[in-house]
């Protein structure tokens, strides 16, 4: 097999978590595979501790795998407690019209904005001042934007989606929730919303994490670990 060959042939495998090592260390010798995150610009997604606690952003393409039809079904049952709450989907997609319809089927239009694919700059606005950002995925590989959001500080509701339980610290940065479950979803982001002092100190947390863990500075100090190895081993 020509994926085997390639692997084979490879002096290491670098993989962004290690849920994906696992999978690898199927067809090649584990040893050889490294866990290296993606990273992210922690300058340009800066930190921000003036928020909107009652503002949710998520982002990502309008298909059926990002779970938002999930996410409108958690939110009907949180604007009966957070009536101020508000919720702003980034993101173009071929489900958009049907979104468009579940939302107004369970009258929450002037909850929920749809702004489309947006600037990278526009979104990062929103997440430096969101009270909370909201990830509900059924499948993802790596996922960027869970790591822009953390890095301004904004605390994270995200499903168990690969690698999520180690980039968010289950009850520190944020919640993890199991996938297609509106309910705990929804319960996760009510002890967000309802608890300031808790929100900020995932917020806080959150960002600590990324600067220790998937800024660009460490992601690239561990390439050139991997690099210094190779060459030492030569």
């Amino acid at each position: 097999m020509f994926f085997k060959r390639t692997l084979d042939a490879a002096d290491r495998v670098i993989v962004v978590n290690e849920e994906t090592r696992d999978i690898y260390a199927k067809y090649v010798d584990r040893e050889k595979i490294e866990v290296i995150p993606i990273g992210v610009d922690t300058e340009y997604f800066s930190y921000s501790e003036d928020r909107d606690r009652y503002n949710l952003v998520t982002v990502g393409r309008l298909t059926e795998r990002k779970g938002y039809f999930d996410l409108l079904e958690s939110m009907a049952g949180i604007v009966r407690d957070f009536p101020e709450v508000t919720l702003d989907i980034f993101g173009g997609g071929p489900l958009r019209k049907d979104l468009e319809e579940k939302v107004h089927d369970l009258g929450l239009e002037d909850v929920i904005t749809f702004h489309g694919k947006v600037d990278q700059d526009v979104v990062r606005g929103y997440l430096q001042s969101a009270g909370l950002f909201v990830h509900p995925s059924h499948s993802e590989s790596f996922s960027p934007v869970r790591l822009e959001a953390m890095s301004t500080g904004c605390p994270i509701v995200a499903t168990d989606v690969i690698g999520a339980d180690e980039m968010i610290r289950d009850g520190v940065d944020g919640f993890v929730v199991p996938t297609e479950s509106p309910a705990e979803l929804r319960d996760a982001m009510i002890q967000i919303l309802g608890n300031k002092l808790l929100a900020t100190e995932m917020g806080k947390s959150a960002r600590s994490r990324v600067e220790s863990s998937y800024s660009w500075e460490t992601v690239g100090e561990s390439y050139l670990e991997v690099y210094s190895t190779l060459l030492f081993e030569r």
